[in-house]
């Protein structure tokens, strides 16, 4: 893997991050400039938590897409 890739993985996972979601089955990749999104994301349960998580998604692919350097964006995501 190219070291821009391991760098953007980074840094999508970042951002990723940022979300109020369970991501600990999610499995990111950068290969190409493109980001590979599979696994599943599940609510945390709390107050206040987002309950929405398809539009957690959207809101996901809108900040990836905005990102410097990223060419496409395939999400292969289940939620509950």
């Amino acid at each position: 893997m190219p070291l821009e890739d391991k760098e953007m993985r980074l840094r999508v996972t970042r951002e990723i991050s940022k979300f109020d979601v369970d991501t600990t089955m999610l499995d990111v990749k950068v290969i190409n400039q493109v980001i590979y999104l599979g696994g599943s994301i599940t609510r945390i349960r709390a107050p206040g938590m987002p309950s929405d998580l398809r539009k957690v998604l959207e809101d996901i692919r809108q900040d990836l897409e905005k990102m410097k350097g990223i060419s496409d964006i395939v999400m292969e995501v289940k939620h509950d």
